[in-house]
């Protein structure tokens, strides 16, 4: 049996473009606190409010390493489900487009 409430909440961490954009980088490679605040464009504080989030729903662990913090992906296929979910946008967008395009040429 699923349980659609966990699911709604994984989702709702998932629900962020900053969260999403942290996800991306770092299902490619473990990166550091500062790293990701200069690559996403925002400050620590606020970064941090978005990795906690993650690590709530377990979608990201971190590690120590003197003054700095590293963060991966908890899990492999984190990076599939993001991916996934760029290609079905990716596909609305087309359809959309398409539906645009047939509306705005209709013969006169």
């Amino acid at each position: 049996m699923r349980d659609y409430k966990l699911q709604a909440e994984l989702c709702k961490a998932l629900s962020h473009p900053v969260r999403l954009q942290v996800l991306d980088l770092i299902s490619k490679r473990e990166r550091s606190v500062d790293e990701l605040a200069r690559m996403v464009g925002v400050g620590q504080p606020n970064l941090s409010m978005h990795l906690a989030a993650l690590r709530h729903r377990r979608l990201v662990v971190a590690r120590r390493d003197g003054m700095n913090v590293y963060y991966k992906a908890s899990h492999e296929k984190i990076a599939d489900a993001c991916s996934l979910i760029q290609e079905i946008l990716g596909d609305l967008v087309e359809r959309d487009r398409r539906i645009v395009s047939a509306v705005v040429e209709v013969p006169r």
